[in-house]
């Protein structure tokens, strides 16, 4: 009698690809990195500010909460949002590091009047960003940005 079973080979590649969904990046700025990319590709500012340090400065003197407010008006006024984060350089030092990378932004506006002709459908801005270990936990202290040339 046949067993009813999945054959060998699709179970280890189901078992591989689950693997390497789980695994995440074993250097804890490329995790963080990731984490503000996945969080603002899924537009969820509450996500994206967790990986904000609670002392958290930006450009123009913002601060967490600000950062927070920003994010959720601009995440909400887009439909999708895509990231593309590259040219990372990294200068660690002990507990923290700087960052510098560009980010490529794509995004498609929620149809609502007068928001199509407002927002950018897309933008390049080169971050820097100064990441600290709070208890085990990497996050962005102080964040720079400026409008860039596309480049990948």
């Amino acid at each position: 009698m046949p067993r009813n079973r999945p054959p060998r080979r699709l179970a280890l590649g189901l078992l591989a690809v689950l693997l390497a969904c789980t695994r995440q990046p074993t250097d804890p700025v490329a995790a963080l990195l990731a984490d503000l990319e996945a969080a603002a590709e899924a537009r969820d500012a509450d996500r994206f500010a967790g990986w904000l340090s609670t002392g958290f400065q930006g450009a123009q003197r913002i601060d967490r909460g600000e950062a927070l407010a920003q994010l959720k008006r601009y995440f909400a006024a887009y439909e999708s949002v895509a990231l593309d984060v590259y040219g990372v350089e990294v200068e660690r030092g002990k507990g923290a590091a700087r960052v510098r990378c560009v980010v490529e932004f794509s995004g498609r506006a929620r149809k609502l009047v007068g928001l199509e002709g407002l927002l950018p459908p897309s933008a390049v801005h080169r971050f820097e960003l100064d990441v600290v270990d709070e208890g085990g936990t990497w996050r962005v202290r102080e964040a720079s940005w400026q409008a860039a040339e596309t480049g990948g």
